[in-house]
This record gives structure tokens, sequence and C-alpha cells, in this order.
């Protein structure tokens, strides 16, 4: 019986050992025969090690994506190799950012703008780079502030392209608050909202036997009623001003309490009625808000906009307080109650679909106010809150501040403000690495010539300041009784508190104001003993006078462990220090 060979083995079985390289074996082996390279030519061959190779792509018009698209082969190797190109190209941007704090913003910006989300895959595998790598600190640091800077640019792109039209989907464009405000850790994407919808979607079809034969309104109840069974909606008034209660995906992801605030009890009631199949939407009906719920056949609402009337099979629900349905007549005589809500056309607005926009404007007003008037929450007291809600309320704003005055005046009112907390935060050291977005939506923006000038030297000054190297400090006669060393930790002998050592001057270098404040003056050895650059464990950077030193020859916390990747490479546990990544600064420590 003569043997069998590779080649007498049926397409099927050929096409299944395909399946099991990896895409450049499978290349290689392709070129074994020209039957063996038809096979491996097959679509969906080059589709799934696209799809199996990267999680993250950037929607571009001219290139297939692995999730919704069918292209001939040909396409999907194309896309392959330019995926493959782009990450080498993201890679080595990443390496040089590590190796050199100059520029490093100017290649923070580049992967943002130039990549986008196909710089997203490559950023996520540093972010869990191995402990046992040699600058472990560095990439996982790095990697998560690009990170932190791309999120918040794709969340300003998905607001920007809602200005002139009802766009993206409801999920989509509240999500971009969540995703705003991911810390530089996080690989958070909106797909993680998108599928809490659909599990609560299938959840809700899959424990109803008889939901193929309800109507619509009895689909309504039913997914308020679920929702309400397992603390989906509505909240107590103790915790009413939570503030994570006003971010959607925060709601759905909480492991316990996933109670909502009105806004987003119907948002969350209309994105999974319509993945049910009911046509539900927010309306723009004032206080506390309600869904709008119309017959799968027959008129729409948007349908009667010119007579101000609503068809008579549209009904409403306030999910966030009770299943019932509502009628027309049942919100007019609500609305009767409420001052500047008696003409047909105010009551027609009020009960009619909220556009997105007004949506977003609400929830921008709704952190803004919670911010002001509650105390804020445990673990939610970033500015990043603060910024987020600033920058959908300007980006919301911008199409109506050309309609009327009093619109205009909130649009540059709040354009001043985050202008005002930029200025006062890259004084401190931070928010440089989002220069991109106020060069890109906030400059333009800015109608006054003095606060327009104001940016542009903010933003010409940061990246000037990006761009030239730091001078370099070496240990010589000058500095030799300079006692410690950049990466010691250490404890504060007074305060307590403990960090690491990020830099230093043979004496105090600080300006006269900060010496007298600080009444330098009144200690031991004044202001010519040397004075050291700290990074804390609260992430305040600090100057501290060497006679307040104790330095520690334990491990770091893992608070400071987080922070030291912005100056360090990785721990020395043998040595106890901080190995450090600025020796173009200090090169002999």
């Amino acid at each position: 019986m003569a043997p069998t060979v590779l080649l007498d083995l049926p397409d099927e079985l050929l096409h299944n050992i395909f399946l099991h390289l990896d895409a450049s074996s499978a290349a290689n082996f392709g070129q074994g025969s020209k039957r063996l390279y038809k096979i491996s030519d097959t679509v969906s061959l080059w589709r799934r090690w696209c799809r199996d190779g990267w999680r993250y792509w950037e929607e571009r018009e001219e290139r297939p994506h692995p999730d919704h698209s069918l292209q001939p082969a040909t396409q999907w190797k194309q896309a392959y190799a330019d995926k493959i190109t782009q990450d080498k190209s993201v890679l080595g941007i990443f390496n040089d950012l590590l190796s050199t704090q100059q520029n490093r913003m100017a290649r923070m910006h580049d992967i943002v703008e130039n990549f986008s989300y196909d710089a997203k895959d490559v950023l996520v595998r540093q972010l869990h780079t191995s402990d046992d790598a040699d600058d472990v600190l560095a990439r996982r640091y790095w990697s998560g502030v690009v990170l932190g800077l791309l999120h918040r640019y794709k969340a300003v792109q998905i607001w920007d392209k809602m200005q002139w039209q009802d766009y993206p989907p409801l999920e989509d464009a509240l999500g971009a608050f969540d995703l705003f405000i991911q810390g530089s850790s996080s690989d958070f994407e909106l797909s993680v909202l998108k599928k809490e919808l659909d599990d609560l979607a299938h959840d809700i079809e899959a424990s109803d036997s008889e939901w193929r034969d309800k109507d619509h309104l009895a689909k309504a109840v039913a997914i308020s009623r679920h929702m309400r069974e397992h603390n989906l909606l509505g909240c107590s008034a103790e915790t009413f001003s939570l503030m994570r209660y006003r971010f959607i995906t925060h709601v759905l992801t909480h492991p316990d309490d996933k109670s909502s605030i009105p806004m987003q009890s119907v948002v969350i009631f209309c994105c999974v009625a319509q993945r049910l199949g009911v046509k539900a939407w927010p309306c723009n009906f004032p206080g506390k808000i309600h869904a709008v719920i119309e017959p799968p056949y027959g008129p729409s609402i948007k349908d009667t906009r010119a007579s101000y009337t609503t068809p008579e099979d549209v009904v409403w629900m306030n999910p966030f307080d009770h299943d019932d349905i509502l009628s027309g007549q049942a919100m007019r005589d609500m609305l009767h109650q409420m001052p500047h809500y008696s003409t047909p056309e105010s009551q027609y607005s009020c009960l009619t679909r909220a556009y997105t926009r007004a949506l977003v404007l609400r929830t921008g007003v709704n952190i803004i106010t919670t911010m002001q008037f509650h105390r804020p929450s445990p673990g939610w007291e970033t500015p990043n809150i603060a910024f987020c809600a600033l920058w959908s309320l300007i980006s919301m704003s911008q199409s109506d501040a050309t309609k009327n005055r009093e619109y205009l005046a909130r649009h540059q009112h709040w354009l001043s403000q985050i202008v005002n907390w930029f200025e006062g935060y890259v004084q401190d050291g931070l928010w440089l690495d989002d220069a991109l977005l106020f060069e890109k939506y906030i400059l333009p923006l800015l109608n006054g010539v003095e606060e327009k000038a104001r940016l542009a030297q903010i933003l010409q000054q940061i990246r000037i300041a990006d761009s030239n190297a730091n001078p370099i400090t070496p240990r010589d006669e000058r500095t030799n009784l300079v006692k410690y060393k950049v990466g010691q930790i250490f404890r504060h002998v007074r305060y307590g508190y403990v960090g690491a050592i990020i830099g230093w001057d043979p004496s105090c270098q600080a300006g006269e104001f900060w010496i007298q404040s600080m009444r330098v003056e009144d200690l031991p050895r004044g202001r010519e003993q040397s004075f050291y650059h700290i990074i804390c464990e609260d992430e305040s950077l600090r100057y501290v006078a060497e006679e307040n030193i104790m330095v520690l020859e334990e491990e770091p916390s893992a608070n400071l462990l987080a922070l030291a990747g912005r100056y360090f490479k990785r721990w020395d546990q043998e040595n106890k220090v901080f190995v450090s990544n600025i020796q173009d600064e200090y090169p002999d420590d």
C-alpha cells in the first residue's frame, strides 16, 4: 500500500491544517504548490487571521474591518500586512518615547493622531509587560498614559461628530463619558458597554417563554419590570448624588449596586428595548426624563412635528419610578402643572424624541451640578470628571451657539472655564498630554483675540519645553555634597509621607517667595544644603531639604510603584532602589 502524502488529502483537511497555523507560517506553507497556495488564499482564513491578530481597528473607508466586512482575500491580506507595518511603526515610536525625555509628548501625539485605534493593541501589550522586563515600570506607565490620551481623543471625536447630526448611537454618545475618564492603566472599550446591554436584552428575552407572543407595549412593560426586579432602575434619595450614577458603563458593570439616576435609567431602558425590537427613545420631558414608545407600524412622532400633535398610538413610560404606561393626555396634564409648558409647541418639544446631542448636554450639566452641590463620591475626586463634563458641554453647544445669544453666552463661558483650568493644571505640570486636544478642538473655537492668543502661547510653550532636552546634571566637584541619588525611596522626617527621589540640586533653587513661605531659612542647614525633587505616593511633586530625608530600604507601596514608571525603568529588589530612566538628565545616578 502506497504511503499517503500531504497533497493526497482533500481540500477540507488541508484547510483545517491552515487553521492551526499563524498567518506567516501559512503563507510559507502555501508556497509549496499551486493547490496549497489557492487554499491559503481563502477569504475566511485571512479574515480570521486579521480578527485573531488584533482586537482594535480604526475605522477606515479604504480598509475592511474583520467584524463586519466581507472582502476578497487580497484585501484581507493587505489589511493584515498594513497592521503588521503599523504595529512596527507604533512600537518604534513608543520605544523612542521611553529612551529619552525629549519629545515625549510629540511622540504620544504622533501615535494618537496618526494611528488612533490601530495603535491600541500594541499599547495594551505594553501595558501588560512581564515583570521580568528590564524596563517594565516605564513600559506600563507610558503605555497607560498614551492609552488614556487615546481614550479622551476618541471620546472627543465621538462628540465632535454629533455637532451637526444626531449621531452616533445613544450608548456610544453617553459611553464616551466613561471612555473619557478611564485611568491611565485601563484598556476599557465601548464594546464593554454594548456587551452589557446585549446580555441584558438576551436575559430578558430568554426569561420569558411567551416573549414572542407579546405586543410592543407588553414587551416594554416586561423590560421595565425585569430591570426593576434586578435593581437596574432607580436609586434611593440617599445615594442620588453619587457621581458614578452619572456614568452609564459604571452603572451597568458595578458588581453589586446597579442603581441609576432618571437619565441613565431611561437610556438603559431604551437601549435594551431597541435591541428587543421595541421603538423606544428618551424624550425631552422636564425634570425626570421619560421614554416615548412608538408602535412597530404607523406614523412616527417625528412625522407630526409640523402640527405639534402626537399620534394616538404613541405612549410614554417613566421607568425610573414605575412600570406604568402613560397616555398623551396624562403627560400633558403633568406639563400643565409646570410653568412655561402650556402651549402646544412647548408641550410637543417635551414629548417628542430627544436628540442625542441634548442628552449629552443634559448629562454634562448633571455632572457639573453634582460637583458643585454635593460632596465628592469616594474615588471620584479626579479633575478629569469636570474636564470631561466641560468638554461634552462645549462640543454639544457649539452648533446651538450660532442660534441665539443665551446659547452663545453659555458656550463661551464653558470655553473660558476649560481654558482657565487647563492653564492652571499646566502650571502644576498636569494635562500636558492633552495639548493635542486643545490645539485641535478648543483653539479654533475661541473668538476672543486675547483668550485665543493666551491659549496659543501656552500650547507653544508646552511644545518648546517638550522639544528641548533637560539640562544635564552630572556628579562633579560642584555636586559632591549631594548625599542621595535618583531612585532612592524615603520617608519625610517631619511629616511622615513616603516618596522617591526624581532629581536634586546642590542647593535650594526655588524662588524667593517659596523659600520664605516654606521658612527654609529656619532649617538648621538652611538653603545651602542639597534639595531633592520628589514624587510622592499621593501623586504630588515636592521639593524636600536633605535634612528631612530618611532613606528607606524597603519595597515601595503599590501607589508609588504605579507612578514610578514616569521616571524609572524597574525596581531593583537587591539594592532596594528604582533604576533610573532619566539618565539623559542625571547621567551618573
